[in-house]
């Protein structure tokens, strides 16, 4: 007999989560306030259970985003010209001190990794920067790979592996999804997520199952979409991670 999951615990929020970027067991979350038009940031530490920050907010209120999170420090970026959003502003901030390092403007940003940006100016001079400390470095440093998180591949509606997909939710729970299916294998669970066409809207469903496929879980992420919804779950040390109805990060301890 298969064991359901249960909930871990669960994060809820008072705006929109906009983004999750993930480093070793720490989440940056970007939440979005589309009607007094304020971004702010949080972090978040797995382990613990607890925040490191919230509500962190910049000058720039809603033209800005985190372009890269190391663990220890985040690139934002701020737009400079919302007619022309390549032309930006980035600046690095320390998660444990809580203030800004270094910053440069007028700058196109190419992520390279968790140690290394580069950047080319309004003249086309290109250059490498280190995160840490704002020096120009001339090649690369070397970063280790991050083994703790794991995250699907999406195989598009129209894909062989979409297709066997759908034949294998048809045979297990009756239903077919639409669009980019979300697949991931995860130490003998199998995790599935996609849409669901409703008569007027769309839902965001996640399935898991074992590997005998018994389903272990079924959960509607989200329900009166207008379109096709994408960037669904991931999975950090064990612990399965999505974002439930726009305002509520929800945790599932994998065993």
């Amino acid at each position: 007999m298969s064991i359901q999951l249960e909930p871990d615990f669960s994060l809820p929020f008072l705006t929109d989560i906009w983004e999750i970027r993930q480093a070793g067991d720490r989440l940056l979350i970007t939440t979005r306030d589309s009607q007094a038009l304020e971004v702010s940031f949080a972090l978040f530490e797995i382990s613990k259970q607890e925040f490191l920050w919230q509500n962190l907010a910049f000058e720039e209120s809603w033209w800005i985003s985190a372009y890269q999170f190391t663990g220890d420090f985040v690139v934002f970026q701020t737009y400079n010209d919302t007619q022309d959003i390549e032309a930006r502003t980035a600046f690095a901030f320390d998660v444990e001190q809580e203030e800004a390092l270094w910053s440069i403007e007028q700058v196109k940003l190419q992520m390279v990794n968790d140690k290394v940006l580069r950047y080319t100016s309004e003249e086309g001079d290109a250059a490498l920067i280190e995160i840490a400390t704002g020096q120009l470095v001339e090649e690369l440093i070397p970063s280790k790979q991050d083994e703790a998180a794991a995250f699907p591949l999406t195989y598009e509606a129209e894909s062989k592996h979409a297709a066997t997909l759908n034949r294998f939710l048809q045979k297990k729970c009756g239903v077919e999804l639409v669009g980019g299916i979300d697949y991931l294998e995860h130490n003998e669970l199998i995790l599935i997520s996609g849409n669901f066409k409703e008569e007027d809207t769309y839902s965001l469903h996640l399935f898991v199952f074992d590997v005998e496929g018994n389903l272990l879980l079924h959960e509607i992420m989200e329900n009166d979409l207008n379109g096709l919804a994408s960037g669904t779950f991931f999975i950090v040390n064990q612990a399965l991670i999505f974002v439930k109805e726009k305002r509520e990060i929800i945790f599932y301890q994998l065993k």
